[in-house]
Parts: structure tokens; C-alpha cells; sequence
């Protein structure tokens, strides 16, 4: 059957794999050659980025676009922008029944990105230019997961019947993908490369689970899909390449308790870890939501590194973690819900730097912007990479597994019960539910992080550093601050609470304790000290601080510092810049704070005046740390 709309035909193919080509319409009768009004514009990238270059132009009729660089064509690239990260002199082509006319010349020049030579990845933000690609005329390919229909509406696709299972897409008249149903569900195998990029929009509910191979990226645009698997994942991405996921509407993925093996095209058994699996980056968007759900193993997980930038996604995990990343977790902003009763919340393994695939030494954990919670029995998140796990003894290719929080709202919760390893066989049977682990760095430069952990709340290899934003950090059962090098305080507002008499609120356990800037306190059973000129800022130090309202207060009534403790403790450990150097201050517990603007989890962010209480210990201050 063939039947004309609106200027393209539609083929209706067999098993439901319906396909639409592209027609050209009817073309006017006379008309104008084309006229560039809006020309491209040079402009100076650094080594990691990218910029897209643009062109308007009017004329009859439907125009096309050929884009040059060095005056030869660019294989692909025929729509009125391009995306490029390569320097030289860029020009295009607009072109019509009447006519052709050539931009003028556009250079783009790339210079060296200060402090990431030959590396184009930043990994105190996770800045990595491929991961902003504009997706946005990608052609377009959509496929209906209720019915299977496979159309498009773009003049360069045309979707053709193969066989009664199978479905053929030509680009521009050459085939480059395959469709096919099998027991396992629906299989997508793109053999385009270079620049043409496909977008694979999914629609409608379906218990057919999708496999995609694709030798380039792709984006996946996910408009109200639903996939139930009953056998292994749901979305299977056998891809090195990235994966644009976009988002529209509600979306869904679950699977069920059946995971057979299988293999692939190449015969080698197929890597499945996770309801949404992805051998390669994945990158979602958008201003929809997906929620994904995983029975027997992970929930979203990817053998390379996984970015937020918008768009909601809720993870469940029933027995393991809620996101597993071998490279990087990027969170530039959107929201992701995590619950993992049985597992971790976050996990990013880290893989060593590969010379022959150009992949530098990954393992890191970047939070910009955004709300991240997570409630799980094991850690909450962890950037885990240990020397063990090295595939070479060289540990110079390893990467840096540190976690950066620079903005946004994280709140972690951990559930189970620490111990440590008590099985007699030597199997492993430890818990170490810590809140936000780095194995290397812990810092966090702006946002809210809020932790309340089983295990140390806040754990890293080499420093703990806060210079900013508003942390709460609290254990039942261990430290709330635990670094095995340094710790350092340089601003922001930070609440800190151990467990009891034999845990510390800030522990700095084989490294100096620095503090110049912001407000803090710690309680727990006891804390570090900075050693003499490791401190710029004045701190007090307290002992045996009971329940309730502790407030450090001058002979005039006016509160410099405040906090009111949850519980008793044996060490309390604070600093403000308002306790200066000659002023002279008393303890004094309970009684009544004036206004104090925001109460910070008991701390009083811009304490005024306090009345009454019971007056302690007063000191001259005149040194950088002041026992009470």
C-alpha cells in the first residue's frame, strides 16, 4: 500500500515496521536563488570545546547546505549550522533549484586549555566539551514501541522492508541501519559514522526491550516510552559511543527477576549489569522525566561515564546500586532520586588511562548544580577506585578519585549497619555504609550537602576540603569528618557531629588541620586541632558541652558564635570571624538568642544578642585556638 503525505511516502511494512521517506514537494513555478543574510562568524575555542557555527539564508523553494573546510566538503554536514572542534577555515554552500551562493569564510581557531594539557576532561567540574554536542539536527528516526512502526519525516531517511523481521534505513539513498525482532526484543544496528547522526525517538508503551549497537553517537529522545523487560535490561546501549538521552514526558524502564545470557554480534558474551546499560557515556536532558527500576542488579549503569545536565530521573535498585559509572558521574543540574536498600547509591569504579584509546586515567565524581538524594544501605557515594583494581602495577596511569561538590542540593542518607569482615571462609562480609567517599579528595566549594551516615559521614584518601556552601555532616556510629591527610576549612557554614566519645567530628588523622575562613562547629568525642600557623582564623575549643544552646558571648550581650548541640558531647570545636583577637568572651549555656537569621541545623548563622543562660568559663582571646 502507498498513499502521499503531505509531500513524502509512507510504506507500511509487515509485523508492524512501518517506514516514511521524504518527497520534495512541489516546486514553484519561478523563484530566486538563495541570499545568505546571516553569515557565519569566526571564533577562538579552546582544546576541549567546541563551537557551532551558523548560517541564515532566504530563497525559493527548499534550500540545502554543503559545509567546507579548507574548501572541501565535510562529509555530513548538510544543514545551515555545524558543530566542530577542529581549527581551520570553515565555509558553506546554500543551494537551491535556482541557484547556489558560498558564505564568507569563517576560522576557528583553537587554543590550549590552561592546566588540562592533552586532556580535554576537567575533573573539579567534569567540563568535557563531546557532552555539550548540539543533538538538535540529528535526523530524526522515530519508532512507536506499542505498535513497532519504524517512520520519519526527514527527506534523507527512507525506512524499507528487508524481511518479514526486519527493517532497513537508508541515509541518503545508502543503507546504514537495521531493525530486527527477535526473542530477545528489538535490536537497532547504526553503521553511520563520521558526522550524520541519528535521533531515535521512542513513544508508547511496549514489553519489547531495546538493544542498540551504533558506530557513532546517537541521541535516544524517550517522549512518554515505556519498556518492560522480561528478560535483562530494558534499554541495552552495546555501544562505545555516547548516548544522547533526551527526555519528554513520563518515562520508564523496569525489568524483571529473568536474566538469560546472551552474546554478541561478534560472538563474545554480552556485558549486562543494569536495567538501563551502556557500554559507552550516556547523557541525558531534557524536561522530562525517566524512572528506572531493577530487580536482580543495578539500575542505570555504564561502562564509561554518565552526565545530568537536566531533565528527572529516579532510580530503584531492589538488591544493588542505583548508578554505576566506570569513569565519571557528572551532574550539571536537573534532579535524581536514588533509593538502594540492599546496595550503594552512587559508584564510580575509575579506569586507568589507555594510550592506544587516547582515554586519559577516570574515576571522579563532579556535582555543579541540580538536587541529588539518595538513600542506600551501603554507601551513599563513592568515588572507589583502589590500587587493587589496577590492571597495571604503574600506578602513574591511575586515575584521581576524588568527588567535587561545586553547587546544587545533595542530600545522602545511609542506612546499614557497619562491621567489618566477619566471614571465617574469607569471603568478603564487611559494611562500610559511608556517606560521600573520595579516595583521594573530598571538596565541596558551594551548594547545600546535608549527610546523615551510619559509617563517617564525609571520607577521603588525601583531604577533605570546604571552602564554601552549607554542609551538615553527621554519624550514628562513626566520625562525621574522617580524612587520612589533610583537612581544611576556608569558608562557608558547616555543622559536624560525631557519634559518640570515641568518634570525632573532624578528624585530620595523618595530615594538618588548616582552617582560614568560615563558620564551623564539630561535636563528637574529640577533634583535631590545627598545629601553630596552621590557622588564620580564631577557633574554640570546649569540653564536656552539654544539650542545647552553647553561645559564646562578649560583655555587651552580643552572641559572636552559637549553636544549639543535639546531645551531649565531650569536644566541641568552633570558629567564626567574629571571634577576634583581644575580645573577650564567655560560655554560656542555654538562656535566649536574639534574632539570628538562619538556624543552620542548630547553627545560628548571623547570631545578634542572647540574654540569661548560665555563664562558664571567659577568656581573653590571644591565640589562633582558645580552650573554654
Amino acid at each position: 500500500m502507498r498513499t502521499l503525505q503531505r509531500g513524502f511516502v509512507c510504506f507500511a511494512l509487515a509485523l508492524g515496521l512501518a517506514g516514511c521517506g521524504g518527497g520534495d514537494g512541489d516546486a514553484a513555478s519561478a523563484g530566486s536563488a538563495p541570499v545568505i543574510t546571516a553569515q557565519p562568524q569566526s571564533v577562538t575555542i579552546s582544546s576541549s570545546g567546541v563551537t557551532t557555527l551558523r548560517v541564515a539564508a532566504t530563497g525559493s523553494g527548499a534550500l540545502s547546505y554543503q559545509w567546507q573546510r579548507g574548501g572541501a566538503a565535510i562529509s555530513g554536514a548538510t544543514f545551515s549550522s555545524y558543530t566542530t572542534s577542529t581549527a581551520g577555515s570553515y565555509a558553506v554552500v546554500v543551494s537551491n533549484a535556482y541557484g547556489s551562493v558560498t558564505s564568507n569564510t569563517a576560522t576557528v581557531t583553537v587554543h590550549d586549555d590552561a592546566g588540562t594539557p592533552g586532556n580535554a576532561w576537567n575533573i573539579h567540574t567534569g567540563s568535557h566539551a563531546p557532552d555539550l554536542a548540539d543533538t538538535s539536527g540529528w535526523l530524526p528516526l522515530s519508532i512507536a514501541l506499542d505498535t513497532l512502526e519504524v517512520s520519519s519525516a526527514s527527506p534523507r531517511l527512507s525506512v524499507n522492508r528487508a524481511s518479514s523481521s526486519m527493517a532497513t534505513v537508508s541515509v541518503d539513498g545508502m543503507a546504514a541501519i537495521t531493525l530486527t525482532r527477535d526473542s530477545y526484543g528489538l535490536t537497532i544496528r547504526n553503521q553511520l559514522s563520521g558526522d550524520t547522526h541519528v535521533a531515535f525517538n521512542l513513544s508508547g508503551a511496549g514489553v519489547t526491550p531495546l538493544t542498540v549497537y551504533s558506530a557513532n553517537d546517537y541521541k535516544l529522545a524517550l517522549s512518554g516510552a515505556a519498556i518492560a523487560s522480561g528478560d535483562g535490561p530494558a534499554l541495552n546501549l552495546q555501544s562505545k559511543q555516547t548516548a544522547f538521552i533526551e527526555l519528554t514526558g513520563i518515562n520508564t524502564l523496569t525489568d524483571s527477576a529473568t536474566w538469560s545470557a546472551r552474546t554478541r554480534d561478534d560472538g563474545s558474551a554480552m556485558d549486562l549489569k543494569a536495567t538501563l546499560f551502556a557500554e559507552g557515556p550516556v547523557v541525558f536532558s531534557g524536561s522530562g522525566s525517566l524512572a528506572i527500576s531493577a530487580t536482580p542488579r543495578h539500575a542505570l549503569a555504564s561502562d564509561a561515564h554518565v552526565r545530568l545536565r537536566s531533565g528527572t530521573l529516579t532510580l530503584a535498585a531492589a538488591a544493588k546500586d542505583g548508578l554505576r559509572a566506570a569513569q565519571a558521574f557528572v551532574m550539571d543540574g536537573g534532579q535524581l532520586g536514588i533509593t538502594a536498600p540492599a546496595g550503594k547509591g552512587i559508584r564510580v569504579k575509575g579506569k586507568e588511562s589507555n594510550a592506544v584509546g587516547n582515554t586519559p586515567a577516570l574515576g571522579f565524581v563532579a556535582i555543579n548544580d541540580g538536587a541529588l538524594s539518595v538513600t542506600s544501605r551501603d554507601k551513599g557515594m563513592t568515588a572507589s577506585w583502589k590500587s587493587s583494581d589496577g590492571k597495571t602495577a604503574d600506578t602513574a596511569d591511575d586515575p584521581d578519585p576524588r568527588v567535587t561538590i561545586n553547587g546544587g542540593a545533595v542530600t545522602i542518607t545511609t542506612t546499614g549497619a557497619p562491621r567489618e569482615n566477619a566471614n571465617a571462609a574469607g569471603g568478603k562480609d564487611a559494611l562500610s555504609p559511608k556517606g560521600i567517599e573520595a579516595r583521594s579528595a573530598l571538596t565541596v566549594n558551594g551548594g547545600s550537602v546535608t549527610v546523615n551516615a551510619t559509617d563517617d559521614a564525609f571520607k577521603a584518601g588525601s583531604a577533605v576540603t570546604v571552602s564554601g556552601g552549607r554542609v551538615y555532616v553527621a554519624s550514628s556510629k562513626a566520625s562525621a569528618v574522617d580524612s587520612s591527610g589533610a583537612l581544611t576549612i576556608s569558608g562557608g557554614y558547616m555543622v559536624a557531629i560525631g557519634a559518640s566519645a570515641t568518634e570525632s567530628a573532624l578528624n585530620a588523622s595523618r595530615g594538618a588541620f588548616t582552617v582560614t575562613g568560615g563558620v564551623f562547629v564539630g561535636i563528637g568525642g574529640g577533634n583535631s586541632t590545627p598545629a601553630a600557623g596552621a590557622a588564620a582564623q580564631n577557633i574554640i575549643s570546649a569540653r564536656n558541652v552539654s544539650a542545647g544552646l552553647w553561645t559564646l558571648r562578649d560583655a555587651s550581650g552580643n552572641a559572636v558564635f552559637s549553636y544549639h548541640a543535639p546531645k551531649p558531647a565531650q569536644a566541641l570545636l568552633a570558629s567564626s570571624p567574629l571571634i577576634v583577637t583581644g575580645g573577650s568572651y564567655s560560655a554560656v549555656t542555654g538562656g535566649v538568642l536574639g534574632s539570628a537569621g538562619e538556624d543552620f541545623h542548630g547553627l545560628a548563622i548571623s547570631p545578634t544578642t542572647h540574654t540569661g543562660g548560665t555563664a562558664g568559663r571567659s577568656v581573653t582571646i590571644s591565640g589562633r585556638l582558645t580552650a573554654m
